[in-house]
């Protein structure tokens, strides 16, 4: 699902993959969707980030790479 019109820019989110922060006008709409997928792809029985298998969190980081935004790392 697309909620941008076929042939406008993609909307530009900075991320610093050090600290993990983003930056541009367009982060809150990254955090929103970062949050939808956590939600629709982590199981609540984890207590933290951690306990997340790495083939899971694979998955869930190649649907975050087709998103609607272009992540640009610093």
């Amino acid at each position: 699902m697309t909620t941008r019109l076929v042939g406008v820019k993609r909307p530009m989110v900075h991320v610093d993959p050090a600290m993990g922060k983003t930056d541009g006008p367009h982060k809150k709409k990254l955090r929103t969707y970062l949050g939808i997928v956590a939600c629709n792809k982590v199981d609540v029985t984890y207590d933290n980030w951690k306990q997340v298998l790495t083939a899971q969190k694979d998955l869930i980081w190649e649907d975050i790479q087709v998103f609607q935004l272009n992540v640009e790392c610093w």
